[in-house]
Formats: C-alpha cells, structure tokens, sequence
C-alpha cells in the first residue's frame, strides 16, 4: 500500500506537495479504510484529484509513474530532468527533482528518497523496516559518488553503476532478500491508465478464468459482453478483437473492438487494469477516469476498491476527474476528495478537503453537496472565468 507521496520541483510543483493516504480524523466510511498488518495503521483506498485543466492533477500522477517504472530500468524521469523542473521561478532549474514514496509491502514498511537533476542522480536512498517493531535498516544510500549498500542488498553488483541510473533497477525480484524482493514486486506491480490508452484494441487476458471475471464485472456494469476472442475477419489483414453480446439464454451477436462505441472501448482498457490491481493489490494511477464513463459506472469502480470484500488485498486507485456526481458524502470521505490549483497563477497547491478552511474559517462538513459547492467555487480550485 501507497502511505504517502512527495514531490518538489517538479512541472508546476516548486514547493514540497504531499499526496497523502493516511486518513484525517474523521467519522465518514471508517469501514472502507485498509487496514494494514503489522500495527494495524488504516489507509485511504482512493483518492480522487479535481481542479481547473492545466493546474497540475496529471502531472502528480506521471511523477508517481516515473519513479515506479525506474525499476523496469526505465529512466526516462532521469533523463527528462534537464526540463522537468519547475519553470515558474528560474531558480528552481538550479534545484534537483525530488520525490519521497512511504510504502508497504508483504509485511515491511519502505522509504524511497530520489533526487535527480540535468540526467544524473545525485541522491537515492531506500530504508526498510517492520511496522509495529523496532527492526530496519537500509538497503541502499547512494549521494554523490558515496555508495553504502545494507546487509540485505549485499549480494547486488553496484560496481559499474553509471551516474544516470537509478539503483532501484537493482531490486531484481529474483533476489534472495525477501526485503529487496517486496520492494521491487510493489514498483512493478503499479498500473497505470492514461485516455490514449483505448484508441486502439486492447491485449485482453487469453486464460478462461480471466476473461470469465472481465465478462462478469462487464455484465455487473448493464454491459451485455459475454465473451471475447481474436479473430480473423475476411477482408483484414490483422486479426481483431470480437466481442460477444447478448445473454446468456438468447440470441448473441459479435461486434469488433473498432466498432465499439467510445465508452465501450475505455471499459474494455479500463476493466482488465482494475481486476489485475485487485487481484494483486497494487496500485492503479487513471487520469481522466470519468472521461466517457456514465457517473453509475464511475461510483460502481470506486466502490470495487472501498469494499473489503472485492478488495482483500488493500488494492488503490488515484484518479485524476472533473465529475463532480461522485462528490457527495455518500460515495467519498472528504480526505478522498483533493483539490488541486495554481492560486493566482504561483505554482500548483495540493489540498484534501477535509483540511480545507472555507471564508468563514471552517472546513467543510460531512453532510455538505461537496460538488455542488465546488462548482460554486467555495472550495477553491475552480477556473477563473
């Protein structure tokens, strides 16, 4: 599970923004937090991130994205840092891209500290420990050319480490530490969904028992899809991608992927994205979530996550979304609900409405039309038009 993420100096974020799992001090939904082994800590399961268009919602998701994918060996934020700073204060491109991921994973308790700048690392540390326990230590700290590797990394070969490489790539979960291994499968296992992603045919699960679980969560959303398959159509040189609709006991009749309407084909990218991370109880990052999707089904994926039963491995969501139909206290915790915006035009805040302070000094109640007073502007984080 995802405990916190930080980042500074990154697109429009000059200052230290936190994006914050542990749950405020509140009474709504006690019953959908995670509750982690160990000391029993409780986490948020989703947290949702609304704001004016170009305020910085995708850019705290792509950050997250980055630092995870540089245990597939994939440093594209490294060497994106030459114009990745922050661009509203010139003295920011002096300054390193820093990110700091609190995390847990079968049992440990993770923290990741990376800073980066002009496409080197220049600090990079991984400290481990046992929630509830006085056990940690480090597995790797790593500033300048000062390299300390820990007991439990010991046996990982460091010695031709270029400058522009993260160490996180080294966590091969192949590895005999069972530290290492739960720290490189919780990066590997995050999911991300981006709006392009559906423009093309997705490569849907094969296996019977995966494509019975997809159809099923389909059908549960009023999508009459009962099966799939790949299929060679006459007069195409590719094989496409057939859906089956109908029911069970009537008539069915097949339409190819291409031929799907818009919402259709973002559920069919979509779904396959949220039974993997449920199964795995992983992270799943979608930007524009909402985009297409009727506000039923939208309310429908959020609560696969906040229900202990179809979540028992404490899977997340962070979504980015204008669809103020979910913000209402039936659906979200007000600490679910983070408002993103650039007050007058400084760089980009980052906000949870349970710690948000309206004009007449109070933070919002938990009986409020959340979206309603957003859209009137009461909770900030509006366009000004």
């Amino acid at each position: 599970m995802l405990n916190q993420f930080v980042l500074r100096n990154y697109r429009l974020f000059k200052n230290e923004t936190l994006l914050d799992f542990f749950p405020a001090p509140i009474n709504e939904h006690k019953a959908s937090l995670l509750t982690a082994q160990g000391d029993g800590e409780s986490f948020l399961p989703v947290i949702s991130l609304y704001g004016p268009n170009g305020c910085g919602k995708s850019s705290i998701l792509e950050a997250l994205w980055n630092v995870c994918r540089l245990a597939a060996g994939d440093f594209s934020l490294i060497t994106s840092s030459v114009r990745s700073y922050c661009r509203l204060d010139n003295t920011c491109r002096e300054l390193p891209l820093s990110f700091d991921l609190l995390f847990r994973r079968n049992g440990f308790l993770f923290r990741y500290q990376l800073d980066v700048k002009q496409g080197a690392v220049l600090e990079e540390n991984m400290f481990y420990g046992k929630p509830g326990s006085d056990d940690a230590g480090v597995l790797f700290a790593r500033k300048a050319n000062e390299l300390h590797i820990g007991n439990e990394a010991g046996k990982m070969d460091f010695s031709t480490l270029p400058a522009g490489v993260s160490l996180l790539r080294y966590l091969d979960p192949k590895s005999s530490s069972e530290c290492a291994k739960a720290a490189a499968s919780w990066f590997s296992q995050v999911l991300f969904f981006r709006e392009h992603d559906y423009k093309k045919a997705p490569d849907l699960p094969s296996e019977v028992e995966e494509r019975q679980v997809i159809c099923r969560l389909l059908q549960a959303m009023d999508i009459d899809i009962l099966d799939y398959s790949i299929t060679k159509e006459q007069g195409f040189d590719d094989p496409s991608l057939i859906l089956t609709h109908g029911k069970a006991d009537g008539n069915t009749f097949f339409v190819s992927f291409n031929e799907e309407s818009t919402g259709i084909r973002k559920l069919l990218t979509l779904i396959p994205l949220v039974v993997k991370s449920l199964r795995l109880g992983s992270l799943l990052l979608a930007d524009d979530l909402d985009n297409v999707l009727h506000p039923h089904l939208l309310r429908f994926i959020l609560s696969l996550y906040q229900d202990h039963e179809k979540n028992p491995h404490h899977a997340q969501l962070v979504f980015t979304s204008h669809n103020t139909a979910i913000l209402n206290p039936a659906v979200m915790r007000r600490d679910e609900i983070c408002l993103c915006c650039r007050p007058e035009g400084t760089d980009a805040v980052l906000y949870p409405l349970s710690s948000y302070k309206k004009e007449n000094g109070l933070i919002p109640r938990n009986d409020e039309a959340y979206g309603k007073q957003y859209l009137e502007g009461r909770y900030g984080a509006n366009p000004r038009i």
